[in-house]
């Protein structure tokens, strides 16, 4: 009970820890990508980054400041994964570490998309337009894609039934 304690502490302690070390030269490195990714399809109203703050040129409307808030980084969900790595799951490290590869590239490239959408939406609309579209779908599509990460990190991290039955002689 002690060590189980002890595991989920670090896993918390340590998620805590690094997030606010990290979140503020992360979120500004998502705006930077999420703005380069605009000019290299040619959206030129969003692809100005400034620091964690993207410049977005409606087409009707007023031009305004996107920010990339600590809870709309995909770093928060990449750092739990990370930690239940570390810390809470046993078993080979190599088939953990894929496990969280896999989920924090899904988590990474849906929020990528997440944003990039509502950026989108801005540039189609304005800042409302932009925060009606983030907060709404935005926020279904943040909890479904953290779900499809889990389930693919489980899918990863554990052994195939066909190996369970043969560990338990019952090769079929």
């Amino acid at each position: 009970m002690v060590s189980v304690l002890i595991r989920l502490g670090l896993a918390f302690g340590s998620t805590v820890a690094v997030f606010w070390l990290l979140i503020n030269p992360w979120r500004d490195s998502e705006a930077k990508i999420l703005a380069a990714m605009f000019s290299a399809i040619g959206v030129q109203s969003a692809s100005e980054a400034f620091g964690n703050q993207i410049l977005v040129l409606p087409v009707h409307a007023a031009p305004f400041l996107a920010t990339i808030s600590p809870s709309c980084s995909a770093l928060a969900a990449i750092l739990g994964f990370a930690a239940i790595t570390a810390f809470v799951v046993q078993g080979p490290i190599r088939r953990r570490l894929l496990a969280f590869s896999a989920a924090a590239t899904v988590v990474l490239v849906c929020n990528f998309l997440r944003i990039g959408l509502s950026m989108y939406v801005g540039v189609r609309t304005n800042a409302q337009g932009l925060t009606a579209f983030h907060d709404w779908v935005g926020t279904a599509f943040g909890i479904l894609y953290v779900l499809a990460g889990f389930t693919l990190y489980l899918w990863v991290l554990l052994p195939s039934n066909r190996t369970l039955l043969k560990e338990y002689g019952h090769a079929t």
